[in-house]
């Protein structure tokens, strides 16, 4: 189960249901990944909505004093949740105006600080870019501004270098490479500009973008006017990165704007694996890479341990943001609150929770079964041993606790992360899958040793009488935690044990199924507010594997018609849920947004593609080699 935030060896390729060609659902929801996956390295955003993956330069330096600036602005946005307020009060001689630079990060600084050319290496290469583009317009017409980029660290004038570590460039404006100013006239319609870039050497630009005016271009008259989409036209396609994990609408809070979920990250890769094709390959491979370097440059740790969530975007922190001291560490997720003028985090997207860990190694085992690159297969090995080492438990009935939430131990949280104690029948269930598959793939006993252990601890939850599976434990290790009943335990221990509890669907039809919004399905609990559509895909993968064709296709029916026609759909995609605030018995709420995890396990369903052991739904009867492996 992933989190929404209340403020807070086989791939397949045929589908076990549906129609053939490219007009099958799960190309559609594919074309939906691509699209996630793509949107921020089609070009290089300077500013696109506050807090957006993509917005680079993101430090806002003041020149002159009777300026103002107010990313976030709902004003009229040219395109998507917000745009720029800019505001000049001069009077008589005065200007003013902002610069929107990279800047440094350094020590535990939590924001950026200006570098007008005195800091080395914290300039990006934008080599290759031809254009800059941006729109505009005025609050009432009329509103004169110069729009510029680069000339940090140098002379206005000569274009001459009078700082240490200037940008690579002079100053240019719409007019070009000139001395004299070079002012547009604004109108009270949004309009494009460009600055031209051919010629320029772009191997280190430090000021992405700016504006100036002053009093008597503008009549000695206050002006407002706005920005939007500024962006260069530099694609970078071939990175690795995660995809932001959900979509929000203009109203919404920025708290999930950029959030890439690690759990969803995996499940996306797996459904790539899942299609086959050569550019399925590729982006399943940027994205095992992008989570293999998160392992090894955390901002803080150095253990092997993933965070349950990244920024999507860029995979690395931009060049002279150094927090503790280290470069180019992954980025983390978070929002800009412009009341408070202040970068947040979000406690658990910094913390790390073991079955996150334990699909990561999922994914990567699965593209190693496909590649047989060490690489990949060493990476899960690393993410297992952390899962042993740090979260290995020996109260009650055993099994592997939660794992750690909180931020690192900083001066201002001198404690740092704290353990978490309670266990989880979910994550017990992933750590069985990830180090069984280790130990087919190492032959190594030991994990079919810790393998057993994590899978006595999930029978251990089992409830004969009930027929169902509790959620997990408290935090003593070994009561049992019977305040809620979420249903992906029941479907995933399908998955993941065979139809040995089988008797857990009849308890799921019983007490999740619902109709509401105009769609059947399944809630993420016995409280019937609201059908989540990731777990209704769940029930349709477990249908598959106990042979209820019927039901799997049922409920198959019901996610192919939310695709189309679900609250915020777009016809590729599924939304989380069929409407907002459904809630899960727990500290957080589903709402309906597209939502990469709920895709990918719609894929899986129309493929009928059983994520947990990288094979077709159908196969699972129940694999001989599963039971021989593990000697039962």
């Amino acid at each position: 189960m992933i989190r929404i935030i209340v403020v807070t060896l086989f791939v397949i390729s045929i589908a076990c249901a549906g129609s053939i060609g490219f007009a099958q659902p799960e190309f559609d929801a594919k074309l939906h990944l691509y699209d996630v996956m793509d949107r921020y390295h089609r070009n290089f955003d300077v500013y696109t909505d506050l807090s957006a993956a993509g917005n680079h330069f993101v430090m806002l330096a003041r020149m002159g004093e009777d300026v103002e600036i107010k990313p976030g602005c709902k004003e009229d946005p040219y395109r998507g949740a917000d745009c720029i307020e800019n505001k000049f009060y001069g009077t008589g001689g005065s200007w003013g105006g902002w610069y929107l630079m990279n800047g440094v990060l350094e020590g535990e600084e939590t924001q950026p600080k200006a570098n007008w050319g005195d800091y080395p290496d914290a300039g990006f290469n934008l080599t290759g870019a031809k254009k800059l583009t941006f729109w505009a317009r005025g609050k009432d017409g009329g509103e004169r501004v110069e729009f510029f980029a680069f000339g940090v660290g140098r002379d206005p004038i000569s274009g001459n270098p009078i700082a240490s570590y200037p940008d690579s460039s002079p100053k240019v404006t719409i007019c070009g490479k000139l001395v004299t100013p070079c002012y547009r006239t604004l109108t009270k319609n949004w309009q494009q500009y460009t600055i031209d870039l051919t010629g320029l050497d772009l191997s280190y630009v430090i000021g992405g973008f700016g504006w100036v005016t002053n009093a008597p271009q503008n009549n000695n008259k206050s002006i407002i006017f706005y920005l939007d989409d500024i962006r260069y036209d530099k694609s970078r396609l071939d990175e690795p990165r995660f995809l932001v994990s959900y979509e929000l609408l203009p109203t919404d809070k920025p708290i999930l704007k950029n959030t890439a979920y690690v759990y969803d990250n995996a499940l996306v890769l797996l459904a790539f694996l899942a299609n086959g094709t050569e550019d399925d390959l590729r982006r399943a491979r940027l994205i095992a890479d992008a989570i293999c370097y998160a392992i090894g440059h955390d901002r803080y740790f150095t253990d092997g341990r993933l965070r349950n969530a990244y920024q999507g975007g860029d995979l690395k922190l931009f060049p002279g943001w150094r927090p503790h001291g280290k470069e180019f560490t992954v980025r983390m997720p978070g929002w800009w609150d412009t009341e408070e003028d202040k970068w947040y985090e979000d406690e658990y997207c910094v913390s790390t929770y073991t079955g996150n860990v334990a699909w990561a190694m999922i994914a990567f085992l699965s593209f190693y079964e496909k590649t047989r690159e060490e690489k990949y297969l060493n990476s899960a090995i690393i993410l297992g041993e952390w899962i042993e080492n740090n979260c290995k438990d020996i109260r009650g009935e055993g099994g592997y606790t939660g794992g750690y939430k909180g931020w690192e131990k900083t001066a201002n949280n001198p404690q740092g992360q704290t353990k978490i104690l309670w266990k989880s029948t979910e994550h017990n269930i992933d750590v069985y899958v990830a180090f069984a598959r280790l130990y087919r793939l190492t032959g190594d006993e030991k994990w079919k040793e810790r393998a057993l252990y994590a899978k006595a601890f999930v029978e251990s939850m089992w409830d004969e009488k009930e027929g169902h599976f509790w959620t997990g434990t408290l935090e003593d290790g070994v009561t049992i935690n019977k305040s809620n009943i979420p249903l992906d335990i029941q479907a995933w221990a399908i998955m993941a044990l065979g139809d040995k509890y089988k008797r857990a669907m009849e308890w799921a039809e019983n007490n999740c199924y619902v109709e509401a919004d105009g769609f059947k399905g399944f809630d993420f609990n016995n409280d019937k507010d609201g059908i989540w559509f990731e777990g209704t895909a769940h029930m349709v993968i477990a249908y598959q594997i106990i042979g209820e064709e019927t039901k799997a296709n049922t409920y198959l029916r019901e996610l192919r018609k939310a695709q189309k026609e679900a609250q915020n759909a777009n016809g590729r995609g599924l939304v989380a849920a069929s409407h907002d605030g459904v809630t899960t018995g727990f500290d957080w709420v589903y709402n309906a947004r597209l939502h990469i995890g709920a895709t990918a396990w719609f894929i899986f369903a129309e493929l009928g593609y059983n994520p947990y052991w990288n094979i077709k739904t159908k196969a699972q009867k129940f694999m001989p080699w599963l039971h021989l492996l593990l000697g039962e």
